[in-house]
């Protein structure tokens, strides 16, 4: 028995920034080709953590990661008897998931697959740093910041900031309590921390037990009054920006809607949907009841035919 599975690839544009203490300044691919990176193992936010190169030539690089639990594990139950019991582990063993990446050197995108059971975005990077600060060499040679850029289609996030009058602002939070506890989770592991200025209205919504939150702001004519104060708005934008950036937050946004004028001379209004417009894409694949390899081989070429796909429109685009 088996059943499809629609993984999300989120298309992240790499920044590399070195301090001027660095002596060595490589570029992501070979940061990914790396010794003290490829094939090795860390543990991050409990979670074993295996990345390994399966793939690398003139186009792009292709890895797998592999995130293996062994605590906290949850128990089996028998569906007729209702019996449970503890998983069948010994002390050596514990649940691996598994998922893939490609970065694309020419476009300088990263299209990694976002799968909950193994780790996010933000946590592969922190893998990434903790490999070269336990290198004695590559901690004083390369001195490091890395950023994950969202990339927005149609450039809408930068168009909402360019907006000359906003008529209104719309966020709706889908499940408060899991939103909450993700930020304070990417929060503990960031120097500048993600500023949600609505964390206040969304705590209210979990202390109410509500699956949704929804904070509006809107005036009937932005054309007389001016519109939302752009000094307010536009820093709120900004930090939304950010926080999209973690696949763990957005999937608890279900809208964020800015509407308002591009310039003092437009008579229609202009909708944004910043959630509907990050750039991402998807790839299925067949998940058998009992896995046995983490489908890798099927999500190596699962991720190519989503690289085939996606680059002539990004190469266009970006």
């Amino acid at each position: 028995m088996s059943n499809i599975k629609n993984c999300k690839v989120d298309a992240v544009s790499i920044n590399l920034r070195y301090s001027k203490d660095s002596t060595k300044h490589l570029k992501f691919d070979e940061i990914l080709n790396h010794p003290e990176v490829n094939n090795q193992e860390r543990v991050v936010k409990n979670k074993s953590v295996n990345f390994s190169v399966v793939e690398d030539n003139d186009d792009y690089t292709i890895g797998f990661v592999r995130s293996i639990i062994d605590k906290d594990l949850p128990a089996k139950i028998n569906k007729r008897s209702k019996k449970i019991s503890a998983l069948d582990l010994n002390n050596d063993e514990g649940i691996a998931y598994g998922n893939v990446l490609l970065y694309s050197k020419k476009l300088n995108v990263l299209f990694y697959e976002v799968n909950k059971n193994s780790i996010y975005l933000d946590l592969f990077k922190l893998f990434i740093y903790k490999c070269f600060h336990s290198s004695q060499e590559l901690k004083v040679e390369s001195i490091f910041e890395t950023t994950f850029s969202t990339i927005f289609r149609k450039n809408e996030y930068e168009r909402a900031l360019r907006m000359s009058k906003y008529k209104s602002f719309k966020i709706k939070v889908y499940q408060p309590k899991n939103l909450l506890r993700e930020v304070k989770e990417v929060n503990s592991s960031l120097e500048d921390k993600i500023d949600m200025e609505f964390l206040p209205e969304i705590e209210k919504a979990a202390n109410l037990n509500s699956d949704f939150a929804e904070i509006e702001f809107k005036v009937q004519n932005a054309k007389k009054s001016g519109g939302l104060y752009k000094n307010k708005i536009e820093p709120i934008i900004k930090n939304l920006g950010k926080a999209l950036k973690f696949g763990q937050i957005r999937q608890n946004i279900d809208t964020i809607e800015i509407c308002g004028y591009d310039n003092e001379y437009s008579t229609s209004k202009i909708p944004i949907d910043l959630v509907g417009d990050v750039y991402c894409a998807y790839f299925k694949v067949e998940i058998p009841r009992l896995d046995s390899d983490l489908m890798k081989s099927q999500r190596i070429s699962c991720i190519k035919e989503v690289y085939e796909k996606e680059y002539p429109i990004l190469e266009d685009y970006l």
